[in-house]
């Protein structure tokens, strides 16, 4: 069996560990290496390339042991890093500070959270390219892809043996240390290896929810203020939060593959639009006893639309939402009812969401369309489109140290999939942090940042 020796081993080739590795070679940290069983790295590198450079957007800072100050300055770092890739362009400017307000006063007379963060965007047709460019600001980091790990086991004394295989051929790679940064795919299979080797964790709320797809009409006058708008939700009749995800204007809808079942979600072109605008709307779910593990609880609802859609999401109109009554394929482009106003850009299965979705989520998507449509008027209109399931899988949380350490010594995490961010940003200031707290706990070379 082939075995290699690293210092530092990083499983997911994402931003958190993309970014991580930025950060250990600048501080001239060798023989790091980064292992993927995919070529590519699944995520918002690949799906859509919306950047959200505002400390308020998918950073936990309690979380991270940082001040908002810090997660700014870093944030600048990350900036100056991916604005240079040619094909990341500015999308929502913080100088239109007047036009945001006007928004921003509707929604709080609708007792609404708007947050207009600065944004860039890249697109999914420029996906490749981006994690190209990331990948050659590493030159000295072994990138070990299309590799899956198999097994993580602590050697006597100190560092690991982690398991490999690719092409049904199995090696070793020796690590001092390992960051764990799988991404949302990933986090449930390294939670497993996790565990064996006796690293706490515990379980944080997943988002479900539904994924809205209407004409782009409705949605410009916003859009050209703002590319991907947060509107954050507190329901009154259940006191939970709900939150606008991933707006993609000209965009389409897609679905994931996870295997047991598909999950919807959306992207954009940045060479070719469509005539809608597409947006999740997402339910915040935390649980606690006697049921705690909410990869569970998410599983269980997609596997629910899978046999209602016979292995596909399902879709459904508002006017049929409205009205109690399922979505079907004679109606589903109707003229009489107006149907035709918004034309599905992803085939999903007519049916009805509310008999997947727990009555609790439905209330609480409901109650927040209802605000949204007065902010943005249209977005109710009988032609809207409701894909679901829309879940991420943001759940299993690991314990650790302003390092990023775990309780495991050696063992560092980073990223969504991790509990530490939610989205391409927020991850990779995580990994910048964890590189810090490799490179100054075990060789010595970290620094303040």
């Amino acid at each position: 069996m082939i075995r290699e020796h690293f210092n530092v081993l990083i499983i997911g080739s994402g931003p958190a560990g993309l970014f991580a590795a930025i950060r250990l070679e600048s501080l001239g940290v060798k023989k790091i290496a980064i292992v993927d069983r995919r070529r590519y790295p699944a995520g918002g590198l690949l799906n859509d390339g919306k950047l959200n450079f505002d400390h308020r957007i998918g950073i936990d800072l309690d979380e991270l042991q940082i001040t908002a100050d810090t997660a700014q300055r870093l944030i600048g770092q990350i900036k100056a890093i991916f604005i240079a890739f040619p094909q990341c362009r500015q999308v929502t400017s913080v100088e239109v500070e007047e036009k945001t307000a006007r928004i921003g006063n509707i929604a709080a007379e609708n007792d609404v959270q708007f947050i207009a963060p600065e944004q860039w965007h890249w697109g999914t047709d420029n996906g490749r390219q981006a994690v190209r460019y990331l990948r050659s600001l590493v030159p000295e980091t072994r990138f070990i892809l299309g590799t899956d790990v198999i097994d993580i086991a602590g050697k006597s004394g100190s560092g690991f043996d982690v398991l490999c295989k690719s092409e049904g051929k199995t090696a070793v790679c020796e690590a001092d240390v390992v960051l764990a940064a799988p991404g949302r795919s990933g986090a449930y299979r390294f939670r497993d290896m996790a565990g064996k080797l006796g690293v706490g964790h515990n379980f944080g709320p997943i988002d479900v929810g539904v994924r809205l797809e209407i004409n782009r009409k409705f949605f410009d006058a916003v859009n050209e203020v703002v590319y991907d708008p947060k509107f954050i939700f507190r329901t009154a009749r259940h006191g939970d939060r709900v939150r606008t995800f991933c707006t993609n204007p000209g965009g389409r809808v897609r679905e994931e593959n996870y295997g047991h079942f598909k999950l919807v979600n959306g992207d954009a072109l940045s060479s070719r639009k469509t005539e809608n605008t597409n947006f999740a709307l997402l339910n915040t779910v935390s649980l606690t006893e006697p049921l705690s593990d909410t990869t569970e609880f998410g599983r269980m609802i997609a596997r629910q639309f899978s046999l209602l859609g016979g292995g596909k999401p399902l879709v459904q109109r508002v006017g049929d939402f409205r009205e109690g009554r399922r979505s079907s394929r004679s109606s589903f482009d109707s003229t009489i009812r107006h149907y035709e106003v918004c034309r599905a850009t992803y085939r999903a299965v007519p049916g009805d969401i509310t008999l997947g979705m727990p009555a609790r989520i439905i209330d609480n998507l409901w109650e927040s369309l209802k605000k949204m449509d007065k902010i943005v008027p249209g977005i109710l209109h009988p032609s809207t489109l409701l894909y679901a399931p829309e879940i991420k899988f943001f759940d299993t949380h690991f314990v650790t140290d302003r390092n990023l350490e775990t309780n495991v010594e050696g063992i560092f995490v980073a990223g969504d999939g991790t509990g530490k961010s939610r989205g391409i940003v927020g991850a990779a200031l995580s990994g910048i942090l964890a590189a810090r707290g490799i490179a100054r706990r075990y060789f010595g070379r970290g620094g303040e940042i």
